[in-house]
C-alpha cells in the first residue's frame, strides 16, 4: 500500500533532499514549490516524486489545488511544511515589505497549509504534520528581526496546535534546525557555527519523524549553546547579542 508524503519548498535545499530521501524509501512524494522547472527535474529523476507547482501565499489557488489533490489520493500520511525565506533588515530603516513578505510565507502560508491539508491527514491512520521552523528564534540575532519573528510565531503555532489536535489522530512535530548548507544559507556573509550538510539534516529529520518525536532540534551543540546563552542574566545576554552585530 502506497504511503503519501507532501513536502513544501521542495525545489531546492532541505525540502528537495527530503523529497528525494522519502522517494528513495518508497514513498509517493508530492513536491510543492513555485519553480515548475525544478519540480519537473525532480520528477524526471524520481518517478515517485510528483510535481505540484504552487505559490503557497495564494490561498485561493492553494485551496483549489488541494481540492484537486484530494480527488487523486486517498490520504496524506505525512506533510512536511518546509517552505520559507530569509531576508535580513536594517533596523534604522525597517523595510516593511520584507516583513510583509516574510510573515506571509513563513507564517501565514503555513497556517493556511494546515487548514487546507488537515482533512487529508485525518484520513490517514498515522497522519503526521511536521512544521519546519528554526533555532534562530531562541536568540536575538543581528538583522534577523523579520526572520526570527516569523519563526518564533511558527514554533508557538505548532506547539499550540499539537495541544488542540491531541484527539484528532494527527501527530504534530516541530522541527527546529540550525544552520544547513542550502541555497538560502549560502547567501549569508557571516560564519555559521556547526553548519550541516543538507543530506545529514534531512536524515536527522527522517529519523526523528520515524521515532515519532514531538520536537526535532539539531545540531545538539548549537542547541546547548543557545540554551546556555539564554541562562545568562538578561542584560548580559543583550550585551552578547550586541557583540555579534554585523557592520
Amino acid at each position: 500500500m502506497s504511503r503519501y508524503c507532501l513536502v513544501t519548498g521542495a525545489s531546492s535545499g532541505l525540502g528537495r533532499e527530503l523529497a528525494i530521501q522519502y522517494a528513495n524509501e518508497g514513498w509517493q512524494v508530492i513536491a510543492v514549490a513555485r519553480s515548475v522547472n525544478a519540480l519537473n527535474e525532480l520528477h524526471n529523476q524520481h518517478n515517485s516524486i510528483h510535481a505540484f507547482p504552487l505559490d503557497l501565499t495564494n490561498t485561493e489557488l492553494f485551496s483549489a489545488a488541494v481540492e484537486q489533490l484530494s480527488q487523486q489520493i486517498p490520504a496524506l500520511d505525512l506533510v512536511i511544511l518546509n517552505a520559507g525565506s530569509c531576508d535580513y533588515v536594517d533596523a534604522t530603516n525597517l523595510p516593511l515589505d520584507i516583513f510583509d513578505r516574510t510573515m506571509a510565507l513563513n507564517f501565514q502560508a503555513q497556517v493556511a497549509a494546515v487548514k487546507l491539508l488537515l482533512p487529508l491527514l485525518q484520513k490517514s491512520e498515522l497522519g503526521t504534520l511536521a512544521v519546519v521552523s528554526s533555532l534562530a528564534h531562541l536568540f536575538p540575532f543581528t538583522k534577523a528581526e523579520a526572520y526570527g519573528a516569523s519563526k518564533a510565531a511558527l514554533s508557538y503555532f505548532a506547539d499550540s496546535l499539537r495541544v488542540d489536535l491531541t484527539d484528532s489522530g494527527v501527530r504534530v512535530c516541530l522541527i527546529e534546525p540550525g544552520f544547513v548548507d542550502t541555497p538560502l544559507t549560502q547567501k549569508n556573509d557571516f560564519k555559521m557555527p556547526f553548519l550541516l550538510q543538507v543530506e545529514d539534516a534531512a536524515a536527522r529529520i527522517r529519523t526523528g519523524l520515524q521515532a515519532q518525536q514531538q520536537r526535532i532540534r539539531f545540531p545538539k551543540r548549537l542547541v546547548w549553546s543557545l540554551h546556555l546563552l539564554n541562562l545568562l542574566p538578561y542584560s548580559l545576554r543583550c550585551k552578547v547579542a550586541s557583540g555579534m552585530r554585523q557592520p
